[in-house]
């Protein structure tokens, strides 16, 4: 059962890791978008919802259109704000977020999978934009519906050689660090226990279980982290978005 947001308890202590304080957390710019795209096909080439989402294509037009589903991803979040599509140490981890509609929630991107079986990647591209009312959207919208502002983690992965290292960390403890000072609550959603117990790390709360396919193989778990309040909040300012001649 999904637990009620205003009972929710958020630690105020979060294990920090002194060299993380030292890693470069950067907005991606446009000529690294390809290897921002890269680096998060690779962190999610094994997630059990893009395999069996993936399931009736083959190994070079899956992973081409992976990529290519990142991209667009990442240029729609940094054409919102450079401060939306992040990037660490020369893009070996990307986190993209938002204050805006989650346009790839996890059930868009499998809906994506779905339409590009029959209509290739940049047909399916194109229709997945056309639903405003997405299933993620609407489920979104249900839980955060006592907060009308705040935060929206869409897709963080980091390369597998570099895993370990803290990138993840440091990029998720970026975006944490402008919501504490805003007041602001964050969501997120987890398609496999690994990726919940990270976040619960960070203070982060289930919000229950929803099947994403009739035969329960496939769930999602929305989490949502309350702010640590520790001062007044500060107006939440973020730059805006590139243009497409950046």
């Amino acid at each position: 059962m999904p637990v009620a947001i205003s009972q929710m308890h958020i630690s105020r202590k979060l294990t920090v890791n002194l060299d993380q304080n030292q890693l470069n957390v950067r907005p991606i710019i446009k000529g690294a978008m390809n290897e921002a795209s890269y680096t998060l096909k690779e962190a999610f080439n094994s997630n059990s919802a893009l395999e069996i989402s993936a399931l009736n294509l083959n190994e070079n037009k899956r992973d081409g259109f992976l990529t290519n589903l990142f991209k667009n991803m990442i240029d729609t979040a940094s054409l919102q704000s450079r401060d939306f599509a992040i990037q660490v140490e020369g893009c070996k981890g990307v986190l993209t977020w938002s204050t805006r509609s989650q346009l790839f929630s996890w059930p868009n991107t499998i809906n994506t999978f779905k339409y590009a079986r029959h209509l290739g990647w940049t047909s399916a591209l194109r229709t997945i934009l056309k639903l405003q009312s997405s299933v993620g959207d609407k489920l979104r919208r249900k839980i955060m519906a006592q907060f009308p502002k705040h935060i929206i983690i869409g897709f963080v992965g980091v390369l597998p050689l570099e895993q370990g290292k803290g990138l993840g960390t440091a990029l998720l403890e970026h975006v944490l660090e402008k919501a504490d000072e805003s007041h602001y609550p964050v969501y997120v959603e987890a398609t496999d226990y690994q990726t919940v117990k990270f976040f619960e790390r960070f203070g982060f709360v289930s919000q229950g279980q929803i099947a994403l396919t009739k035969d329960q193989l496939l769930t999602l778990t929305p989490m949502v982290r309350l702010p640590v309040a520790m001062n007044e909040p500060v107006t939440f300012h973020v730059r805006p978005g590139r243009r497409d001649s950046d």
